[in-house]
């Protein structure tokens, strides 16, 4: 089979996305990404077997190389990301990190998270923009999680706003942000780092800087870029997750009723919330040997987009996929959502985007007299940066549509 079907998967992130991939579906199971020539998996089963298949590690400084950053500050820090990295540094860094980084102590902010989703809430429930109000939840978590004071949270934003989009194609204009956004965060960083030593506390930067695995602790250095790892994809991933599930509650918002006041139908709607709409679109990886696949082969050395937006709307694995099923995530025959991705590279925050995203959606739901988008899902512009989101989500109360 030869992978001729072309997707503009990097530029394409509105709800035409889903259009697009459905028709490159009914074609075959890959098609090529026409910006970077990676071949695109559209299937879940072949997506969830690829994410732990040796030979597709994480993608490495492939897009790097692409983009002409050979050397510098940036490239320091992404090349050393658990991201980017594999084999005995990348074990070691994601053991220390995972001992520091628990469920548990995420967990613990569930209170936290309610407690700001729902003064977000509150901030609109005579009318406004949910976007502005509830994007941020996630970002503050992460500060707050890190021990970084509220009155730096801004900063922190700005930073991760610019570092966003380094793991994905960027424009001359974004590496350079970036380039600045990592020394500023570095030298902030490393300050808060050396004074948590001098003066530990209950945050994580503390847990980090105490992380222990068969006798090895993270370096100094290593601890600065883990931070500003776990900001950047705190802030953009579960940041642009919020709005695109708030989207697709107010759209179904009357098949939702009670759903806030049950913990297990809230955790199954968030994740279908997230099925159809998730805010990361692909997750990109290098393949290190030859892949045979559906009759093609996979060369060593390219790039390899596993689809989590067709995989998740995959009428093999999915009953309906089209249709919005709350408590589809109840039932045990369900397929895995794949969102945060699988294997070595599962994402170490899924518990914290999770909470951020669950707690925003029950303080939503909670709202009285309900919220409803005041213009039509169709005309509502989209914005990525690594996360695709709804640029904005107009809201008042009442039955306005």
């Amino acid at each position: 089979m030869k992978v001729d079907t072309p997707v503009n998967v990097t530029g394409s992130f509105t709800l035409d996305l889903h259009r697009m991939l459905r028709d490159a579906a009914k074609l075959g199971p890959l098609a090529t990404d026409t910006v970077t020539g990676a071949t695109v998996v559209l299937r879940q089963h072949d997506v969830q077997t690829l994410a732990h298949d040796q030979r597709l590690p994480g993608i490495g400084l492939a897009l790097f190389d692409m983009m002409g950053i050979a050397a510098g500050p940036l490239r320091d820090w992404y090349g050393g990301l658990m991201f980017t990295t594999e084999g005995s540094y990348h074990h070691r860094i994601r053991s220390l990190v995972s001992r520091a980084f628990t469920p548990r102590s995420v967990e613990a902010l569930r209170a936290t998270a309610a407690g700001m989703a729902a003064t977000a809430v509150a901030s609109v429930q005579k009318g406004g923009d949910l976007v502005p109000a509830c994007s941020a939840l996630a970002t503050r978590l992460i500060c707050r999680l890190l021990g970084v004071p509220d009155t730096d949270v801004e900063v922190f934003t700005q930073w991760a706003e610019a570092l966003s989009p380094v793991f994905f194609v960027m424009t001359p204009e974004q590496i350079a942000d970036a380039t600045r956004a990592i020394t500023e965060l570095q030298t902030y960083v490393d300050g808060l780092t050396t004074r948590r030593a001098q003066d530990p506390g209950s945050d994580l930067v503390t847990a980090l800087l105490a992380a222990e695995a068969d006798g090895e602790r993270l370096t100094h250095a290593e601890t600065v870029d883990m931070i500003a790892n776990l900001l950047v994809a705190g802030h953009d991933t579960a940041g642009s997750q919020i709005p695109c599930s708030a989207l697709v509650a107010l759209q179904h918002y009357d098949q939702l009723t009670g759903v806030h006041e049950d913990e297990v139908r809230l955790a199954s709607a968030a994740a279908e919330t997230m099925r159809l709409e998730p805010s990361i679109p692909i997750i990109p990886r290098t393949a290190m040997a030859p892949i045979d696949l559906h009759g093609t082969t996979i060369p060593a050395g390219s790039m390899v987009f596993l689809c989590i937006a067709a995989a998740c709307r995959d009428e093999n694995a999915w009953r309906e996929p089209e249709q919005f099923d709350p408590d589809r995530f109840t039932r045990p025959d369900t397929a895995k959502l794949l969102n945060f991705g699988a294997g070595t590279h599962y994402c170490l925050g899924t518990a914290l985007a999770k909470i951020a995203v669950e707690e925003s959606l029950r303080a939503l739901l909670a709202a009285d007299p309900p919220l409803r988008l005041t213009e039509d899902p169709a005309e509502i512009p989209w914005r990525q940066v690594l996360g695709r989101s709804p640029a904005r989500l107009l809201v008042k109360p009442g039955n306005a549509a």
